[in-house]
């Protein structure tokens, strides 16, 4: 699947104060105000999902036309990635960006033109590298959480795979694994517990969040980023990827895996 099939089907096109019914892909024209929103099969959330913990895509166009030019607005310290699609109407190109930065370059640009943003409807996942950030049920923005010489690891990392993720809704269901992976054979779910507190939102939807109670739910070990990024995009931006201790209800040990915490307002 291409750049442009993949945000057809999974992205929603933003803009703060436009509606718009065309195209997707005259995204690939004119610079022109963009929304539009994909049928979910859950409730929008996106008021009780703090801008920050949002990615989008910037399209590269007159004026803003190289990552460098992204940079430079949104004050990223880095250059952004640049990822390129194509489709019918011709290719384009792309940035990613939060929300902070989507602001700082809306600003920027205020009054002169008006950035196409995609607004990629997934799960954040931002562990970082030298505290347990962001640790469910756990304040690790703490100093004393944090390393305490270059050689600490806090495990898993960012792009380490196979890791343990807990599950406590509708992925701990097999024929949902095999339908959204594409597997060949039924996934192994190992019964598990992890420390936090199971509430809903939307009426019915299952929301972990920090707390002090006992979750049952099941342990799965996912095996590559590609299949991760589809359990993110299944959740999509109203939670957010963060570290755990699994506890193997059969085995009675302790793993460091990552669950999804919801990030939105609860019932």
């Amino acid at each position: 699947m291409d750049l442009l099939q993949e945000l057809e089907t999974l992205a929603v096109v933003v803009d703060a104060n436009n509606d718009y019914d065309g195209s997707f892909n005259e995204l690939f024209h004119a610079p022109m105000p963009m929304a539009m929103a994909v049928p979910n099969e859950q409730p929008s959330a996106a008021a009780g999902v703090p801008d920050l913990k949002s990615t989008y895509l910037v399209k590269l166009e007159c004026p803003l036309t190289t990552p460098a030019m992204v940079q430079e607005l949104a004050g990223m310290l880095h250059l952004p990635q640049q990822v390129d699609g194509s489709g019918d109407a011709g290719d384009a190109s792309f940035c990613f960006v939060n929300g902070t930065e989507k602001s700082a370059i809306t600003a920027a640009l205020a009054g002169t033109f008006k950035p196409t943003f995609i607004r990629i409807n997934r799960a954040e996942k931002a562990l970082d590298c030298n505290s347990p950030a962001p640790c469910l049920n756990h304040d690790a923005t703490l100093p004393h959480h944090r390393a305490t010489d270059d050689t600490q690891t806090f495990l898993p990392g960012q792009s380490q795979y196979p890791a343990w993720y807990f599950f406590y809704g509708t992925l701990a269901s097999p024929e949902v694994l095999i339908d959204k992976l594409e597997l060949d054979a039924p996934p192994t779910l190992c019964p598990a517990t992890v420390q936090g507190e199971l509430r809903t939102w939307g009426g019915k939807y299952k929301a972990l969040t920090d707390g002090v109670d006992t979750v049952d739910g099941w342990a799965y070990e996912v095996t590559s980023a590609a299949h991760e990024d589809v359990l993110r995009y299944y959740e999509t931006d109203q939670y957010e990827v963060v570290r755990c201790a699994i506890t193997m209800t059969h085995a009675a040990e302790t793993v460091f895996g990552l669950t999804f915490r919801y990030v939105g307002a609860c019932d």
